[in-house]
């Protein structure tokens, strides 16, 4: 390949041309960061403008522009106008900037709201299936080669599946499972689809994937039909819904908008993962695009909130080509999830006491959810519908909203990091399912200011 014969050091032109060997936007993004990895290019380095990389690869500028765009999102390059195109100061590499931001400090005091966690008072207990578990004398593992999923349980998972998946398997809380689906089907400059608002933990996996994010806006029934479709004309090789509870709003996808996602969806090639994230302490029914796409959907389903964060277990079903080769990866790392906490899970799934708690756990949810949007509608507040144990509450200013909060001794998760792009308003996220419905004065207090935070006007940034 030629290069120049007059190479300025200052923008590294011929380190690059010879780093190149794969000159689609992916291979040059590709290139570009194996250099910045090796230390050959460092912060504050110049790179060669779109038409002197590209006249020297002999490709299109728009090919060369797309790269840069791809290594702008992940953080590896930066513009600066007529200046040019400059390698990044280097940050904590991998560090989940979004998931960080939206907790309360541990250990600090007032009402915490922000945690998304389910009330562990009504959480099936534990003792009763763990006695039942560890007095029994099993062989847990004869081979480190055993499947990884015991019998007894993939029955019971396949039984209550919303679509027959070509695979299934369980993994280590339903975080765990996205982080491998991700690893698994994500490559720098791959384009992708998600909620706008959506899980912050996602964004972070997404980003730090080096994926551009198509972020698609929502309505009542899930994810816009329209916006989708035009989506899709950014070519996206996947994307990412939760069907019920959606965190942040509680929005469950309907029946009818699944089939016209599907209808949309059928034509292209697109990977469809679901994050079933609430499970059976959500309202919503069990909807999936797997009832009309199995082969190209992968839904995954956590028992985290219904029967214990503790428990770290997800199910993860549906397409052989995602799923087998994360299940070959997973045997070079953990092999499988502990079959001794599977054992556990088989027991509340089918001890009617465990199930019993969930339905109860699945109703109270629901009534508190339920009190305080009235509560708030009444003052004047908007707030999402709420299925699960988060709703979407509308301020005027999210920081003067968080301060207003933070005074009188309450915190909630900030709505920003849930955003994808700008929504055009400024919401907070209120787990809902830590308030009490027998604690009258908890719920006047906190109904009253929440109100007072959504109306309060912007304070002087920076003060």
């Amino acid at each position: 390949m030629p290069v120049s014969a007059v190479v300025g050091p200052v923008d590294h032109l011929g380190l690059l041309v010879e780093a190149i060997t794969d000159c689609s936007p992916k291979g040059i993004a590709a290139g570009v960061h194996r250099l910045i990895r090796a230390g050959q290019l460092t912060t504050g380095d110049r790179l060669p403008t779109v038409r002197e990389l590209a006249r020297e690869l002999g490709i299109s500028p728009a090919t060369v522009s797309e790269a840069w765009q791809a290594l702008g999102a992940v953080g590896a390059i930066q513009a600066r106008g007529r200046a040019g195109s400059f390698v990044k100061e280097t940050v904590e590499p991998g560090r989940p900037i979004r998931y960080l931001s939206i907790g309360g400090a541990p250990g600090s005091e007032g009402l915490d709201l922000s945690t998304g966690t389910p009330d562990p008072q009504l959480l099936p207990h534990l003792r009763a299936a763990l006695e039942r578990v560890t007095t029994r004398d099993l062989a847990w593992t004869t081979s480190y080669l055993d499947d990884p999923v015991l019998p007894q349980l993939e029955v019971i998972l396949r039984r209550d599946w919303p679509f027959d998946p070509q695979r299934l398997t369980v993994v280590d809380g339903a975080l765990d499972a996205l982080s491998r689906v991700v690893e698994q089907t994500i490559r720098l400059g791959d384009r992708v689809v998600m909620e706008n608002p959506g899980f912050p933990p996602l964004i972070d996996l997404l980003e730090r994937s080096g994926a551009e994010i198509i972020p698609v806006p929502m309505d009542d029934e899930g994810i816009k039909p329209a916006e989708l479709l035009a989506a899709l004309n950014k070519a996206p090789v996947a994307i990412f819904l939760q069907p019920r509870a959606q965190n942040p709003t509680g929005t469950n996808m309907s029946k009818t908008r699944s089939e016209e996602l599907a209808k949309i969806l059928s034509p292209t090639s697109v990977l469809i993962v679901e994050d079933d994230h609430s499970g059976e302490i959500a309202t919503g029914e069990d909807v999936s695009i797997g009832n009309f796409l199995p082969e190209r959907t992968v839904h995954i389903r956590s028992y985290s909130k219904s029967h214990g964060p503790d428990l770290r277990i997800a199910a993860i079903g549906g397409s052989a080509d995602v799923i087998d080769p994360m299940l070959a990866r997973r045997m070079l790392g953990p092999g499988w999830t502990s079959r001794l906490l599977q054992a556990v899970l088989i027991e509340l799934l089918t001890d009617q006491a465990a199930i019993d708690a969930v339905t109860r756990a699945r109703s109270t949810y629901a009534v508190r959810s339920l009190a305080l949007r009235a509560g708030l509608a009444g003052l004047g507040v908007t707030s999402s519908a709420g299925d699960g144990i988060n709703s979407w509450v509308e301020v005027a200013d999210e920081r003067a909203a968080l301060i207003t909060l933070a005074a009188m001794g309450i915190r909630v998760a900030p709505g920003t990091p849930f955003e994808v792009v700008p929504t055009g308003t400024h919401h907070v996220r209120v787990t809902t399912g830590l308030l009490h419905e027998d604690d009258a004065e908890q719920w006047q207090h906190v109904i009253t200011a929440l109100a007072a935070a959504a109306k309060a006007g912007p304070t002087l940034r920076g003060v």
